[in-house]
């Protein structure tokens, strides 16, 4: 009789679902991101964004320009509703400019117009502290990160390929900002991030060259300050 007690009990044990990790009995549509309040909480984004040239690069050529960027995070220290942690990025922003000469190519057809594209782009990297807090169904994210950005300038200055001036610089870079994410199901959802990036780079172009001009001085940063809205996909873990 002691024996099938025994086994009994331990084929109920067998059978009985496992414990759940803290908080996922509570957690909204399982998004166990919101209710965790031990170990590491990991997050990794997917962020295309929209990058505005917002210091002397805006005078270089026309603010507006693309990219995406992937995000790393991760949070270890648990106080109530906050966590602190750090964070990391990847990513590369692109902004380009139409430019139209006019050309004669001596074919007979006279002077036609010809259309150029200038091109800034910046690809960046970065790590540094961060901190998380959990409000409700949402998580409010920040922190400021230092890193190394490569920034390159393709201009053309004529109607040929051979009229193209290109400075390219590595600089440091600092980055600061934050976004809110929202978890939808299963520790997957979407985020909105504001983020602002200085590079350090010191080179200077002629913010609007003239061919008629070709001594003008350099009056113009073209790697300044940049700033970025990204929508992404979001998921932790």
């Amino acid at each position: 009789m002691p024996v099938l007690a025994s086994t009994l009990t331990a084929s109920v044990l067998a059978l009985a679902p496992p414990s759940p990790s803290p908080g996922a009995d509570d957690a909204p549509r399982g998004n166990t991101v919101l209710t965790r309040r031990r170990g590491v909480v990991w997050g990794a984004a997917a962020v295309p964004r929209v990058a505005l040239l917002i210091g002397d690069g805006a005078r270089v050529m026309q603010p507006v320009g693309f990219g995406a960027e992937l995000q790393l995070s991760a949070y270890a220290l648990h106080l109530g509703a906050l966590r602190f942690g750090g964070r990391a990025h990847f990513g590369h922003t692109r902004v380009l400019d139409r430019l139209s000469f006019q050309y004669d190519d001596g074919s007979g057809a006279g002077v036609q117009p010809v259309t150029r594209y200038a091109a800034l782009g910046h690809t960046d990297f970065s790590l540094g502290p961060a901190a998380q807090v959990v409000l409700g169904p949402i998580l409010v994210e920040g922190g400021a990160t230092v890193g190394l950005g490569i920034s390159n300038l393709v201009r053309p200055l004529g109607p040929l390929p051979t009229d193209e001036v290109q400075t390219s610089d590595t600089t440091a870079m600092l980055r600061g900002g934050g976004q809110i994410a929202v978890p939808i199901r299963r520790n997957q959802g979407v985020s909105l991030g504001v983020h602002a990036t200085r590079f350090f780079s010191n080179t200077q172009v002629v913010a609007n060259p003239d061919p008629t001009m070709p001594d003008a001085l350099p009056d113009a940063n073209p790697f300044d300050l940049v700033l970025e809205i990204g929508v992404g996909y979001h998921m932790w873990f």
